[in-house]
This record gives structure tokens, sequence and C-alpha cells, in this order.
């Protein structure tokens, strides 16, 4: 059996981490459709061959070909479509970087050889059970069903709101008639029950006024208690999770989930948005005495902006963390002068956003390190963000061309720090962008992980050291002193990392004895391993 057979027999919860390393750079539909030709070349040899590299990527694309001329006798329109697009992505993407494409799929398939090994082994240590909590999971269901009733809220106030203005429209056309009465005409009994009627009306308006901005309030009331609690924890959860996934641990899932709840209830705040701008105009053709528009518009407006402002800044996010695509097991250590990609995402998807943001990539910015080092980014550091590139269709960038400069010191020191100085320090990588939408001028920051930043590739165990350190003892994304005091590990944490290590070059993880051994070796003492595994 294939190992994409394997793959496709996988538990649910297996599969979601498989569809999170498959997109455009190696799209799925081609790892289905030539899993037995991809299994059978060695792409980790050509991964350091361009000669060897370059032959693949050609023998890739005649593959490609022959699928082509097969779906096309089929006629089968949807996969002759992508398989073109796709086609002309790989070349496009790889013409001038073959080796690019076979680190790609070398390292695609070695992680689904650790989840095939990770889904047969029932060893879990106190990491990785605590991002499978079942807690967790059930606040995911429990965000997405506040977030769909929040939704049909907003919705089911747009109808109100309709019903007041068609109120409104019977009012003015019924007073505007008696005000074109004569004089004597308005004197007569049916006028005065008219009158009388109307009065009875304008109480009615008044009572949809109060009920609708009620109705409003509370939709409101109900996204500021969502976004200040359970959302939030959603977004810590995704970013910590994504920590122990750049250190070898379990790929995280769930930004897709995030970015339906984001987008959301940005649609339900514009919503609102537009159904108090409706007041307004309502305000503005019939007002009277004790009117609630006037004294609580104003003050659900404000709140409706200042929630909009926070959603939209929380919204922006790292989605792949620094890395040089020649080590990509090796995230956030930077090498000088050597090209390395990130990815960002706005989770509020928006059609009216695409192509409308550009956004900018700086290091260090505002930011004073431990020592004198400075760093620029050379290459394309703007770009814009869009929905075409990405094979989800979310709102995203990759940056694919920075490469990190070091700045010569006025001092003449550049250089002078011992290798240990120099993986220790931690760099920032920084992006800014501006989102103009209905009126609303929102500026958004984000940053990346902290980076290690070497000059020689025989830094690279060093600052890969830090890398695992920092991102296994804290969950502060931008904690660029933590070595000036780092906290020490715990000798389960250090074992679990380990076997995440082994993991990642050879596909499957370290059983009880192996850690037991380990165990042993760093402590001198004979340690029963599942003491640590059960806690």
């Amino acid at each position: 059996m294939s190992q994409w057979s394997q793959v496709q027999q996988l538990e649910i919860k297996f599969l979601e981490q498989v569809d999170q390393f498959y997109d455009d750079n190696f799209p799925m539909e081609i790892r289905h459709l030539l899993a037995q030709w991809i299994e059978s070349q060695d792409w980790e040899a050509a991964s350091n061959n361009e000669a060897m590299a370059t032959i693949l990527l050609q023998n890739l694309l005649i593959q490609v070909d022959e699928q082509l001329d097969r779906v096309s006798q089929e006629k089968n329109l949807l996969l002759i479509h992508n398989l073109k697009r796709i086609r002309k992505l790989l070349q496009g993407k790889y013409h001038g970087n073959p080796m690019h494409i076979a680190v790609i799929i070398s390292n695609c398939l070695r992680e689904e050889r650790r989840i095939l090994a990770a889904a047969s082994m029932p060893v879990q240590g106190p990491l990785e059970k605590s991002l499978q909590n079942s807690v967790v999971s059930e606040r995911q269901r429990n965000v997405e069903h506040k977030v769909s009733a929040i939704k049909n809220s907003a919705q089911m106030t747009d109808q109100d709101v309709k019903y007041l203005e068609d109120l409104q429209e019977e009012f003015d056309f019924r007073y505007k008639t008696i005000q074109s009465l004569e004089q004597n005409d308005k004197n007569s009994a049916l006028i005065k029950q008219e009158m009388l009627a109307l009065q009875a009306m304008l109480n009615t308006l008044d009572y949809k006024r109060k009920e609708v901005l009620s109705k409003i309030g509370r939709v409101i009331h109900e996204i500021d208690m969502l976004m200040s609690n359970m959302l939030t924890e959603e977004l810590l959860d995704w970013k910590r999770r994504q920590q122990i996934a750049c250190i070898g641990g379990p790929l995280h899932g769930g930004l897709d989930q995030l970015q339906n709840c984001f987008t959301l209830l940005a649609e339900s705040l514009f919503q609102v948005r537009r159904q108090l701008e409706k007041l307004d105009e309502l305000l503005t053709r019939l007002t009277y005495d004790g009117d609630p528009i006037p004294v609580q518009r104003p003050q659900l407006l404000e709140k409706v902006n200042f929630l909009l402002y926070n959603l939209f800044r929380n919204s922006f996010v790292v989605e792949r963390q620094p890395c040089m695509p020649t080590h990509p097991q090796r995230p956030m250590v930077l090498k000088t002068l050597i090209q390395f990609t990130v990815k960002l995402r706005l989770l509020i998807k928006l059609p009216e956003l695409n192509y409308q943001i550009r956004v900018k990539a700086t290091i260090d910015k505002n930011v004073s390190t431990v020592s004198n080092r400075r760093f620029v980014l050379c290459g394309t550091h703007v770009k814009a963000m869009n929905m075409d590139e990405s094979a989800n269709g979310s709102l995203s960038v990759e940056f694919r061309h920075l490469q990190p400069k070091e700045m010569k010191s006025s001092a003449g020191s550049k250089g002078n720090e011992g290798p240990h100085m120099v993986t220790e320090e931690l760099h920032s990588i920084s992006f800014e962008t501006q989102v103009c939408l209905y009126g609303l001028t929102i500026n958004l920051e984000t940053s990346s992980l902290p980076v290690v930043m070497i000059s020689n590739v025989s830094q690279l165990p060093n600052a890969w050291a830090s890398i695992i350190w920092y991102n296994l003892s804290t969950n502060d994304p931008q904690n660029l002193s933590f070595f000036n005091n780092p906290p020490a590990a715990t000798l389960s944490q250090l074992l679990e990392v380990l076997s995440w290590q082994f993991s990642s070059y050879v596909g499957r993880g370290l059983n009880s004895e192996q850690l037991n051994m380990l165990a042993e070796k760093l402590t001198g003492k004979i340690i029963e391993i599942y003491r640590f595994y059960s806690l």
C-alpha cells in the first residue's frame, strides 16, 4: 500500500494535520494524482543536487501533462482547469530554483511519515496532550455556535429596521395628508379621529425605535463578550499551537475556523453599523420629544467602531513563521543574505479588501536588542494581500524574497560577539498595514515570533537550540530579552521535544524505552518515563 493510501485512511484529526502543509507550493491534487510516482523518487537527494532537481522537476511537469491528456479524454472540465493552473504555477515558481520544490516535497513526505507514526503510537507527552484537550475542542464548538447565533440576531434586526422604516413612511404619508387639508377640514370629527390614530402610530414608532435600539445593543454586547473571552482564548491557543508546531510538535490547525468566526463577526458589526446609519436617516425625517435615537445611537456607534478596530487588529496574524526554504525544519533561524519566506493572513475575509491592503515588512522596528548588531531587510518588502494566491482563498500575502543584511556598526564591532552570544540574540520581523473600509481607517501591526540571526551555518545548531528553548518555555510572542534570565525546562518537556526532533527527520517519534534511555543518559538515573507521560 502506498504511503498516500495509508494517509487517506487516517482519522479526521490526523487528516487535518496533513491538510495544513499542502498549499500552492505543492498542491494536494498533484500529491493525489501522482502518488506512486512521487513516492518512487529521491526528493531528499535532489534537494541538495541542482542537476537532479532539474530533471525531477521536468519529469514532474511531464507527469502532469500526461494527467492532463487523460482527464481531457474524460472531459472532466474542472480537473482540466485545475491541472492547467497548477502546471503553470509549478513551472513559473520553480523554473529558476528546482531544488526548492525538491525540499518542499521531501518535507511533505517526511511529515506524512511522522503523522502516520504518531497515529500508530499511543504515547503522548504532556505538551501534546494539552494541545488536544477536550475542553479546548468544546470551546471551539461553543465559539462557532455563538458566532452563528449573533449573525442570525443581526439579520433578524435588519427585518425590524425595515418594519420600522415602513411604519415611519406610512406615518409620514398620513401626517402630510392631514397637513395639506384646509383649516376648516381640520376641525372635522373625522380628522380629529385621524389625529388620534396618528398619535397612536407615533407611540408605536417610539416603542419600535426603543425595541430596535435595545436589540442592536444586545447584539453589540454579545459580540463584545465573545471577543473578550472565548475568541481571544481561541486565538491565543492557536498561536501557542503554532509555536509548538514550529519546534517539531504536532501540526497546528484551526486557522480556517478562526477566519470563519472573525469574518462572520466583522460582517455582523458592519451590518449593525448600517442599521445605525438607517436609524440616523429616519431621525432626519422624523424626531420628537423623548426620541431615543439621538441619545443612544452615538454611544452604540462608538462601541461598534471600537469593536471593529479590535477585531481587525487581532485578525492580522503570521500564518507561517519566517523560514529559509533550504531549512524547512528550522524556522525562525535566518542567515544573513539568504532569502527566507513568511506568510501573513487577515482573518477577516471580505471581497472588498482583495488587493487593497499593502503590507510592509521591517526588522527590529522600535526595538533595542541586547547587542549592537543591526539589520535591514533587502528584497521586496511591500506587497498587497489577495485571495488568489492561497489554495483556500484566504486573504493573505507571502513574502518570498526577503533577505536580512547586517549593518556595519559605527564602532566597527560587527562580528565581535562570540557564537553563543550571537545565537542567543533574539530579533523581530514586524509587519504593518492600513485598512480603509466604509469610512473607517485602521492601522494594523503584527510581528513574527522571535528569530535568531546567524552569519555562518556553523551557528545553526546553537541558534536552533535557542529557538527550541524559547518556544518550549514561554507563550510570550515578543520577549526579546528572554535569554537575559532564561527559565529551566523540565525533563518531561526536554524528552518530548527530543522525540519531536527525531520524528521530523525519520518520520516517527521515540518510544518509551528509547525515552527512558535518554532520561538515564541525561540524569544519570533510571527514570520510569511513563510517570512523565501520565501527567
